[in-house]
């Protein structure tokens, strides 16, 4: 049975949860800020439309992208693995976007 702070029957205190939220926290604001930066340009050089528009549409998407991120950075079973998640995000889409053009 699992408690609040317990994990597996040990007890991480009151410092290792602190870090925890304080590395999400940390991966969550610049972290899914470039990952979703990252699909926005790749959104918008590959959008079947005019240049304005999928770049209109690339922006309102990537702010559906940063939320969903944000969410899933906090869900996630540990910080580690939302960290590795979303640098492969932003790394595949940043090359994406640059093999688009």
């Amino acid at each position: 049975m699992k408690t609040a702070g317990v994990v597996q029957g040990k007890s991480r205190g009151k410092i290792g949860d602190g870090l925890d939220v304080a590395a999400r926290i940390v991966l969550a604001i610049p972290g899914a800020y470039c990952a979703a930066a990252a699909c926005a340009m790749l959104l918008a050089r590959t959008l079947p439309a005019a240049r304005l528009d999928a770049s209109l549409w690339a922006t309102i998407l990537s702010f559906a992208i940063y939320c969903a991120l944000v969410i899933w950075i906090f869900a996630a079973a540990s910080a580690l693995r939302a960290g590795a998640v979303v640098a492969a995000i932003g790394v595949i889409a940043w090359l994406g976007a640059g093999w688009a053009t």
